[in-house]
């Protein structure tokens, strides 16, 4: 689908006008335009109301059409461990000054006294904004960006790929040493020169897959971001309705199948039976994260929604009128 200059003309124009509708329907959404001294635009946030709460990982992918080129995307993850978008900012330009302007929108919707935590592909742009903007938060990288930049700098067989992925994945100090040290010598120099704290798992939704496809106009992409959230919640709550489990599916899984591996490996039941009650608890689901407890996954997906935008004639037009024109 591609659209003439005069309905991209005519979709930023009505731009502020879209987003402001888009605030009315749902309470405390967070937007921004950014434009240039000619009220050319350059950027625009968007961050859906109470959604923004769940904040945890940050990406940004390169959109194809003629005027947006890039898309900085915060990204988040439930209890039944699946990904949903919560903030996004369409640009001109991957730079400095879009990845900062994003970054200062999303830590003003955060509000004061909220601490996050980022993860990120390995660029140097992202980076710096991230350290120019939450000076005090932590700062990961995805296993696969760490995976790459090994695999273009180093040349080792792809029988080592395993050892990699499990060196990068170690839940104890003494395994992931373990491991590190049967790594290839360019290998272990590489990986040595990247702190082993910004090391993580990559988490990418596939909406981004899907947005990364279109050539449409800015109006059209923010509708199907916010349809492809609408349908989202829809979805997990009626997932949500169905549980009848003390945990959400993924953590009754991840459970389940380690306690099969406490008895592949011959771990002694009375030891953890010791610890349970040591720890004053009486079952073992108690040892798991309220996170991801199934009653909290319902009160999270089934007490708030997303709300469409009202028709165009029912559009209120706010005061003042921001002027937003096509980009160069």
């Amino acid at each position: 689908m591609s659209f003439s200059d005069s309905e991209n003309e005519k979709s930023f124009n009505h731009l502020l006008v879209y987003l402001h509708n888009l605030r009315r329907s749902n309470p405390h959404t967070h937007i921004h335009i950014k434009t240039d001294l000619m009220d050319r635009f350059l950027a625009c946030f968007l961050a859906i109301g109470w959604v923004i709460h769940f904040f945890s990982n940050f990406i940004f992918l390169y959109l194809r059409g003629d005027y947006l080129k890039t898309m900085f995307v915060a990204v988040a993850k439930d209890g039944n461990n699946q990904t949903f978008p919560i903030a996004f900012s369409m640009a001109v330009e991957n730079n400095l000054d879009n990845c900062t302007c994003f970054l200062m929108s999303l830590k003003e919707s955060f509000g004061n006294g909220r601490e996050v935590a980022f993860i990120s592909n390995m660029d140097d742009v992202v980076s710096s904004c991230i350290n120019i903007v939450f000076t005090d938060s932590y700062h990961g990288y995805t296993c696969n960006s760490v995976h790459k930049y090994i695999r273009t700098r180093v040349s080792y067989g792809r029988s080592l790929d395993p050892l990699f992925w499990m060196t990068l994945k170690a839940y104890t100090m003494s395994i992931f040493e373990q491991n590190f040290a049967r790594l290839s010598c360019d290998a272990h120099e590489l990986l040595a020169n990247i702190s082993n704290l910004k090391w993580a798992r990559d988490y990418v939704p596939n909406i981004l897959l899907s947005l990364n496809q279109h050539n449409v106009s800015i109006i059209t992409l923010i509708e199907e971001i916010r349809e492809y959230m609408q349908r989202t919640f829809v979805e997990r709550s009626l997932t949500a309705g169905s549980l009848t489990t003390v945990l959400t599916p993924h953590a009754e899984m991840v459970l389940h199948k380690r306690i099969q591996k406490s008895v592949r490996l011959g771990i002694a039941c009375g030891h953890a039976i010791t610890t349970v009650r040591h720890s004053n608890m009486h079952e073992l689901v108690d040892m798991v994260k309220v996170f991801y407890h199934a009653d909290v996954f319902q009160i999270v997906c089934q007490t708030q929604t997303i709300y469409p935008v009202p028709p165009q004639s029912e559009w209120e037009i706010p005061d003042p009128l921001m002027v937003v024109l096509l980009p160069m």
